[in-house]
Formats: structure tokens, sequence, C-alpha cells
């Protein structure tokens, strides 16, 4: 009988069978939401035990300024912030008066932060990264015109030597015989070459080569040194073929012209073009 009275309480069709096991489900689901608060909640409490107090020794975004004590995770602190001295540790009894006086020991999160979290993430300083050491930059004094022109005239001489190697010139004798159209050929072909000068040479000695002559000369002297001289404060006057006041190419003696910009007259200097002796 006992059994039959029980049998008619329980659920006889399929729907009331799915209605009964939801409300046992839904009874359930606020337990187990307590539940994993409460391990997170204890979670977060056993990380805030095994923090340690240190000292900041440096201004730290999100932590707080140089002085302030605040809770850090000891492996952090064993493995970069005390050794980046950014932090120190906090003896025991230092911190037993500390906790007596209610000194706060809290981390300031809103320390050193922007009110663009991304531009303060991009733009903030890496406090452990090794900062770079300051180089003074290297300031020269420049020299005026005046004591620019002042210098070249005391350490160049007043005739600069180059060497050079002459052109030989090949004497062409004619040959006759063949017949009469090759003799007038040939004698057109000679004469329509070009006659090179006695003292024409190999290359050239140009402005370039005067300025690096020039400059190995004031290289002697601190001050003179520092002149500041180049190929286009050069330039030929006399003597030139074809009025090329850029370089020549023969022998002989030439005469230049030194300005440096500003200076009020050129300084004159005698360029002679020697003959390379080809047996040393």
């Amino acid at each position: 009988m006992a059994s039959l009275s029980r049998s008619t309480l329980l659920p006889q069709c399929s729907s009331c069978i799915r209605r009964v096991a939801r409300q046992s489900l839904d009874s359930r689901a606020p337990l187990q939401q307590l539940q994993q608060q409460t391990r997170s909640i204890s979670k977060a409490a056993k990380e805030a035990e095994r923090n340690i107090v240190v000292k900041l020794l440096k201004d730290v975004p999100r932590y707080g300024r140089a002085g302030s004590y605040v809770p850090l995770n000891p492996a952090t602190m064993r493995n970069r912030w005390f050794p980046a001295r950014v932090a120190d540790y906090v003896p025991f009894q230092q911190l037993k008066v500390l906790k007596s006086q209610e000194v706060d020991m809290q981390r300031d999160v809103s320390f050193g932060v922007r009110v663009n979290l991304e531009e303060a993430e991009e733009d903030g300083e890496d406090f452990l990264a090794p900062r770079k050491p300051y180089v003074r930059p290297i300031e020269i004094e420049l020299l005026s015109p005046e004591r620019s022109m002042e210098l070249l005239d005391t350490f160049i001489s007043p005739t600069i030597d180059f060497s050079r190697q002459r052109i030989e010139q090949e004497e062409t004798k004619p040959r006759y015989g063949a017949s009469g159209a090759a003799d007038v050929l040939t004698a057109a072909a000679m004469n329509s070459k070009p006659k090179l000068s006695q003292n024409a040479i190999y290359g050239s000695v140009s402005t370039a080569d005067i300025a690096a002559t020039l400059k190995a000369a004031l290289a002697h002297n601190d001050e003179a040194a520092r002149v500041i001289l180049n190929e286009a404060d050069i330039r030929f006057v006399t003597n030139t073929e074809e009025g090329d006041a850029q370089r020549v190419k023969e022998l002989g003696l030439f005469k230049i012209e030194i300005q440096v910009p500003g200076a009020a007259a050129p300084l004159v200097r005698n360029v002679r073009v020697k003959a390379k002796d080809m047996d040393a």
C-alpha cells in the first residue's frame, strides 16, 4: 500500500519529468556560482598573502612614487625589480613599525597613467631598460673668412709642385710607293690628326688635386686644420688651355687664385707641373 502511494507522487509523463529536472538544476545554479566566487576570492587572497612589501627607489607607473611602500610578487621582486634597482626589500622590524604607524602600503594604480591608456603604453618610459649615456655634441667654432685667409697665406708655400708623366711624341713616317691614291689618303690622315703639345701630360692637375694638397699642408696646425676649403674656392687664372679654370693638361707654371667665401681678396699662388722622372 505504501509503494502504491509513493508511485502516485512521481511524475508520470515525459514533460513532467523534464520540468522537475529543470527545477532541480535551477536550484543548484546559485550554489555553483557562489562556489566559483568563493574560489576566486580565495585565490586572490592567497596571492595577496604571498606578496611582500617593498620600497620603491624609482617612480613606477601604476605603482607609486619613489619612497612609497607597495605590495609585490616575490618572484617579480627577485628576478626584475631588485636587480634593476627599482625597489628595495623592507626588513621585518621596519615593516612592524610601519604597520604600527598605519603607513599606507597600497599600490596606486592611477599613478603615471594618462587619459589614453594606449598612448601611455606606447610613449611611457621603460624604467627597466638601461639608460643611454648622454653624449655632449662637439661644438666647433668656425673661423672668420679673414682669419682663414691669413692661415692660408701662412701655411701655403708660394709654389705648389705636382709631378705628371709627359706624353712621348711618336714620329710617323709616310709610306710611299704603293699607289698615288694611297699616298694621298695617308697624307690626309696624318694631317687630320690633332697635334699634341710638346708638354702634354697623361691625365691632368685639377682644382680637386690642389685642394687635397692644401688640406694636407694645413693639417699640421690645429687652428689651420679648421679652415674649410673646397675645390670651388680655387681656380686657374693664367696659361690655361681653352680658358679652363678647373684643370691643366700640360707641363708648366700656372697661376691660381684661392678665395674662401666671404673673403675680400683672393690669395695668389703658383702651381708648377713637372715631368715625372721615368727612371725613378
